[in-house]
Protein backbone atom coordinates (compact mmCIF):
# COMPACT_ATOMS: atom_id res chain seq x y z
CA UNK A 1 0.00 0.00 0.00
CA UNK A 2 2.83 2.40 0.81
CA UNK A 3 4.44 1.91 -2.63
CA UNK A 4 1.38 2.29 -4.89
CA UNK A 5 -0.74 4.32 -2.43
CA UNK A 6 -3.50 1.71 -2.56
CA UNK A 7 -6.50 1.90 -0.28
CA UNK A 8 -6.83 -0.87 2.31
CA UNK A 9 -9.96 -2.10 0.55
CA UNK A 10 -7.89 -2.70 -2.59
CA UNK A 11 -5.65 -5.14 -0.73
CA UNK A 12 -8.21 -7.70 0.42
CA UNK A 13 -7.20 -11.35 0.33
CA UNK A 14 -9.65 -12.27 -2.43
CA UNK A 15 -8.27 -9.52 -4.68
CA UNK A 16 -4.71 -10.64 -3.96
CA UNK A 17 -5.60 -14.22 -4.84
CA UNK A 18 -7.34 -13.17 -8.04
CA UNK A 19 -4.37 -11.01 -9.07
CA UNK A 20 -1.37 -13.08 -7.98
CA UNK A 21 -2.51 -16.61 -7.11
CA UNK A 22 -5.14 -17.68 -9.62
CA UNK A 23 -3.45 -18.65 -12.88
CA UNK A 24 -4.71 -19.86 -16.27
CA UNK A 25 -1.56 -21.95 -16.69
CA UNK A 26 -1.92 -25.71 -16.43
CA UNK A 27 1.02 -27.24 -14.49
CA UNK A 28 3.22 -29.68 -16.34
CA UNK A 29 6.56 -31.41 -16.04
CA UNK A 30 9.45 -31.09 -18.50
CA UNK A 31 11.69 -33.97 -19.48
CA UNK A 32 14.29 -32.83 -16.95
CA UNK A 33 11.73 -33.01 -14.13
CA UNK A 34 11.35 -29.23 -13.99
CA UNK A 35 7.83 -28.02 -13.26
CA UNK A 36 6.04 -25.67 -15.65
CA UNK A 37 3.39 -23.34 -14.26
CA UNK A 38 2.97 -20.37 -11.91
CA UNK A 39 5.06 -20.03 -8.75
CA UNK A 40 5.80 -17.69 -5.84
CA UNK A 41 9.49 -17.37 -4.99
CA UNK A 42 10.14 -16.23 -1.42
CA UNK A 43 13.12 -14.16 -0.26
CA UNK A 44 14.15 -14.15 3.41
CA UNK A 45 16.55 -12.06 5.45
CA UNK A 46 17.44 -13.35 8.93
CA UNK A 47 14.37 -15.59 8.86
CA UNK A 48 11.99 -12.76 7.87
CA UNK A 49 10.09 -12.76 4.59
CA UNK A 50 11.13 -9.57 2.77
CA UNK A 51 10.03 -10.14 -0.85
CA UNK A 52 7.94 -12.42 -3.05
CA UNK A 53 8.48 -12.85 -6.77
CA UNK A 54 5.54 -14.20 -8.79
CA UNK A 55 6.69 -15.93 -11.96
CA UNK A 56 5.58 -18.28 -14.71
CA UNK A 57 7.91 -21.01 -15.93
CA UNK A 58 7.13 -21.69 -19.58
CA UNK A 59 8.69 -24.02 -22.18
CA UNK A 60 10.83 -21.24 -23.67
CA UNK A 61 10.93 -18.50 -21.03
CA UNK A 62 10.69 -17.46 -17.41
CA UNK A 63 8.07 -14.74 -17.21
CA UNK A 64 8.30 -12.31 -14.28
CA UNK A 65 4.68 -11.55 -13.37
CA UNK A 66 5.03 -9.34 -10.29
CA UNK A 67 7.17 -8.68 -7.23
CA UNK A 68 6.21 -7.21 -3.88
CA UNK A 69 8.58 -6.47 -1.04
CA UNK A 70 9.04 -4.89 2.38
CA UNK A 71 8.76 -1.10 1.84
CA UNK A 72 10.89 -0.51 4.93
CA UNK A 73 13.96 -1.82 3.08
CA UNK A 74 14.35 0.58 0.12
CA UNK A 75 18.14 0.59 0.46
CA UNK A 76 18.22 -3.07 -0.61
CA UNK A 77 16.69 -2.32 -4.05
CA UNK A 78 14.70 -5.54 -3.78
CA UNK A 79 12.97 -5.06 -7.13
CA UNK A 80 16.34 -5.07 -8.90
CA UNK A 81 17.69 -7.86 -6.73
CA UNK A 82 14.75 -10.19 -7.39
CA UNK A 83 15.01 -9.54 -11.14
CA UNK A 84 18.70 -10.44 -11.12
CA UNK A 85 17.96 -13.61 -9.17
CA UNK A 86 15.28 -14.55 -11.70
CA UNK A 87 17.73 -13.95 -14.55
CA UNK A 88 20.20 -16.21 -12.80
CA UNK A 89 17.49 -18.85 -12.34
CA UNK A 90 16.61 -18.62 -16.03
CA UNK A 91 20.24 -19.37 -16.87
CA UNK A 92 20.17 -22.36 -14.54
CA UNK A 93 16.97 -23.69 -16.14
CA UNK A 94 18.50 -23.24 -19.59
CA UNK A 95 21.23 -25.76 -18.71
CA UNK A 96 18.57 -28.48 -18.40
CA UNK A 97 16.07 -27.10 -20.92
CA UNK A 98 17.90 -25.55 -23.93
CA UNK A 99 14.67 -24.07 -25.34
CA UNK A 100 14.09 -22.14 -22.12
CA UNK A 101 16.41 -19.23 -22.77
CA UNK A 102 14.40 -16.01 -22.40
CA UNK A 103 13.56 -13.81 -19.42
CA UNK A 104 10.32 -11.90 -19.96
CA UNK A 105 9.60 -8.78 -17.91
CA UNK A 106 6.17 -8.12 -19.39
CA UNK A 107 4.85 -4.88 -20.82
CA UNK A 108 7.24 -1.98 -21.29
CA UNK A 109 5.74 1.53 -21.09
CA UNK A 110 8.26 4.06 -22.31
CA UNK A 111 6.78 7.12 -20.60
CA UNK A 112 6.05 5.42 -17.26
CA UNK A 113 8.85 5.41 -14.72
CA UNK A 114 7.45 2.35 -12.95
CA UNK A 115 7.66 0.39 -16.21
CA UNK A 116 10.57 2.03 -18.01
CA UNK A 117 13.14 0.48 -15.65
CA UNK A 118 12.72 -2.81 -17.52
CA UNK A 119 14.93 -1.44 -20.27
CA UNK A 120 17.86 -1.17 -17.84
CA UNK A 121 18.68 -4.86 -18.22
CA UNK A 122 20.81 -5.71 -21.22
CA UNK A 123 20.45 -6.99 -23.79
CA UNK A 124 16.73 -6.10 -23.97
CA UNK A 125 14.29 -6.40 -26.85
CA UNK A 126 10.80 -5.03 -27.53
CA UNK A 127 8.20 -6.74 -29.69
CA UNK A 128 7.14 -4.72 -32.72
CA UNK A 129 3.34 -4.42 -32.45
CA UNK A 130 2.89 -4.71 -36.22
CA UNK A 131 5.64 -7.06 -37.43
CA UNK A 132 5.78 -9.30 -34.32
CA UNK A 133 9.58 -9.22 -34.46
CA UNK A 134 11.88 -8.51 -31.53
CA UNK A 135 13.94 -5.35 -31.85
CA UNK A 136 16.87 -4.15 -29.69
CA UNK A 137 15.68 -1.54 -27.23
CA UNK A 138 18.42 0.83 -28.38
CA UNK A 139 16.66 0.97 -31.76
CA UNK A 140 13.24 1.44 -30.14
CA UNK A 141 14.00 4.25 -27.69
CA UNK A 142 14.33 7.13 -30.19
CA UNK A 143 11.17 5.97 -31.98
CA UNK A 144 9.21 5.93 -28.71
CA UNK A 145 10.69 9.29 -27.69
CA UNK A 146 9.11 10.75 -30.83
CA UNK A 147 5.77 8.90 -30.73
CA UNK A 148 4.01 6.99 -27.96
CA UNK A 149 2.94 4.40 -30.52
CA UNK A 150 5.48 3.39 -33.10
CA UNK A 151 6.16 0.55 -35.47
CA UNK A 152 9.53 -0.69 -34.23
CA UNK A 153 10.51 -2.82 -37.22
CA UNK A 154 10.43 -0.84 -40.48
CA UNK A 155 10.98 -3.87 -42.73
CA UNK A 156 8.29 -5.85 -44.54
CA UNK A 157 4.52 -5.64 -44.29
CA UNK A 158 2.50 -5.41 -41.09
CA UNK A 159 0.96 -8.68 -39.92
CA UNK A 160 -1.27 -7.28 -37.18
CA UNK A 161 -3.67 -4.93 -38.97
CA UNK A 162 -6.01 -6.17 -41.69
CA UNK A 163 -8.06 -2.97 -41.79
CA UNK A 164 -11.36 -4.83 -41.66
CA UNK A 165 -13.50 -6.58 -39.01
CA UNK A 166 -13.02 -10.35 -38.76
CA UNK A 167 -15.36 -12.66 -40.64
CA UNK A 168 -16.58 -16.01 -39.34
CA UNK A 169 -13.87 -17.74 -41.35
CA UNK A 170 -11.22 -15.49 -39.75
CA UNK A 171 -12.05 -16.78 -36.26
CA UNK A 172 -12.61 -20.38 -37.27
CA UNK A 173 -8.92 -21.27 -36.86
CA UNK A 174 -8.55 -19.81 -33.36
CA UNK A 175 -7.32 -22.70 -31.16
CA UNK A 176 -9.29 -23.41 -28.00
CA UNK A 177 -8.18 -25.63 -25.13
CA UNK A 178 -10.93 -27.73 -23.58
CA UNK A 179 -9.92 -28.30 -19.95
CA UNK A 180 -12.06 -31.41 -19.84
CA UNK A 181 -9.98 -33.88 -21.78
CA UNK A 182 -7.11 -31.39 -22.28
CA UNK A 183 -7.80 -31.16 -26.01
CA UNK A 184 -7.00 -28.25 -28.33
CA UNK A 185 -9.52 -27.76 -31.14
CA UNK A 186 -10.19 -24.91 -33.60
CA UNK A 187 -13.18 -22.68 -32.92
CA UNK A 188 -14.91 -24.03 -36.03
CA UNK A 189 -14.99 -27.48 -34.40
CA UNK A 190 -15.78 -26.01 -30.95
CA UNK A 191 -18.82 -24.26 -32.39
CA UNK A 192 -20.10 -27.54 -33.87
CA UNK A 193 -19.56 -29.58 -30.71
CA UNK A 194 -20.23 -27.06 -27.93
CA UNK A 195 -22.11 -24.12 -29.48
CA UNK A 196 -21.38 -20.60 -30.67
CA UNK A 197 -21.93 -18.76 -27.39
CA UNK A 198 -18.42 -17.24 -27.52
CA UNK A 199 -18.50 -15.99 -31.12
CA UNK A 200 -19.09 -12.37 -30.10
CA UNK A 201 -16.12 -12.51 -27.71
CA UNK A 202 -13.87 -14.00 -30.40
CA UNK A 203 -14.91 -11.35 -32.90
CA UNK A 204 -13.78 -8.74 -30.38
CA UNK A 205 -10.64 -10.68 -29.38
CA UNK A 206 -9.27 -11.34 -32.88
CA UNK A 207 -8.75 -7.68 -33.91
CA UNK A 208 -7.19 -6.89 -30.53
CA UNK A 209 -4.41 -9.47 -30.82
CA UNK A 210 -4.29 -9.55 -34.62
CA UNK A 211 -4.88 -12.37 -37.11
CA UNK A 212 -1.38 -13.84 -36.71
CA UNK A 213 -1.36 -14.06 -32.91
CA UNK A 214 -4.96 -15.21 -32.73
CA UNK A 215 -3.91 -18.37 -34.56
CA UNK A 216 -0.88 -18.90 -32.30
CA UNK A 217 -2.39 -18.19 -28.86
CA UNK A 218 -4.52 -20.88 -27.24
CA UNK A 219 -7.70 -19.78 -25.46
CA UNK A 220 -8.72 -21.78 -22.39
CA UNK A 221 -12.37 -22.72 -22.09
CA UNK A 222 -14.11 -24.54 -19.19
Amino acid sequence: MSVHKDDLSDCARDKWERFLVDSPLIPGTAAAGIQYGSFHRHYYLDGKLIAVGVMDILPNALSSVYVYYDPDLPHLSLGTYTALREIMYTRELHKSLPDLKWYYLGFYIHDCGKMKYKGNYAPSYLLCPERLTWMPIEVCRPLLDAHKYSRLDPSGDAVMDTGKPPSESDIGDIPILMKEGMTVIPYEMYKTEIGDDVQAELEEYQPLVGPELSRRLILVMP
